[in-house]
């Protein structure tokens, strides 16, 4: 892990202080990858830069056909720096939430060609470029607007022919970041993904200890609003199109909650059964 991260900070030196390096002039750079064959210092390579990803940098190829330049060069860091400088956002507020997310993330099997795509993202919405991806067999130029996490999935944002539309990271392929800075403007604060606006297929008003609740709440996916609490108890509205996770959460909690009022669209006395059976 020493030589890892000694590399790590050797090649962040190298590319900080120049812009689209060849292969070879990494290669003959940095002593640990003097001596190694080709294959075995791509696979270094490839480490290492998954490893600076995962700090915030992008290490990324630049190939302009309107000119001779290409080669590594490093970004991301410049969104750190931006935050940093900012007095609306405190840096320690940051870190903490980095902190957790990355925990979290780690947790949930994350993968690194996720993380590559929503750091490119950010790239993008700092710098103000927009970036083309390959998206449902359709390849689409977007003006990134924010990203957003929910229900286990990550989504964009962005102003596809003037038309504010949402997209699953799942679903985004070989996403590449233009070469035009300060393209648009960001001007939403609250972005109207798809589920801003959805019709729920299950609401209903339920009373049971907030402890209870707090420990069970995750078995579903589902908005929760706060009527009151009292005597440790917490009556509250939830909705949700997760029937199946509804029902398992009511059978977990069976007498310890009590169901003020209920509607629903979907045969709740089957599933019941059928979770039962």
């Amino acid at each position: 892990m020493k030589n890892v991260l000694r590399r790590a900070i050797e090649l962040l030196n190298l590319l900080s202080d120049n812009e689209n390096l060849t292969t070879e002039n990494i290669k003959d750079s940095i002593s640990d990858y003097r001596d190694l064959n080709q294959q075995a210092f791509r696979r270094s390579f490839e480490r290492d830069k998954n490893l600076l990803r995962s700090f915030g940098y992008l290490i990324h190829y630049e190939n302009d056909k309107w000119s001779y330049d290409k080669g590594y060069s490093l970004s991301g860091y410049s969104i750190y720096e931006s935050i940093i400088k900012s007095d609306k956002i405190s840096s320690e507020k940051l870190i903490n939430t980095y902190l957790y997310l990355k925990k979290y993330l780690s947790n949930s099997n994350y993968d690194n060609d996720k993380s590559e795509i929503i750091s490119k993202i950010l790239q993008s919405i700092n710098e103000k470029r927009r970036v083309g991806f390959d998206y449902l067999d359709k390849y689409r130029k977007v003006k990134p607007q924010g990203l957003k996490y929910f229900d286990n999935k990550w989504y964009l944002a962005g102003e596809e022919n003037e038309l504010l539309k949402t997209f699953n990271l799942d679903q985004i392929h070989n996403l590449k970041i233009g070469n035009k800075a300060d393209l648009f403007q960001i001007e939403n604060k609250n972005f109207p993904f798809s589920w801003d606006d959805e019709k729920y297929s299950i609401e209903a008003t339920i009373k049971l200890k907030k402890d209870l609740y707090d420990v069970n709440k995750n078995i579903f996916a589902h908005n929760q609003t706060r009527l009151e609490i009292k005597d440790e108890f917490l009556h509250c509205n939830v909705s949700t199109n997760d029937s199946y996770g509804f029902i398992k959460f009511l059978l977990l909690i069976d007498d310890e909650i009590e169901i003020i009022k209920i509607s629903s669209t979907v045969n709740l006395k089957e599933l019941l059964d059928v979770k039962k059976n």
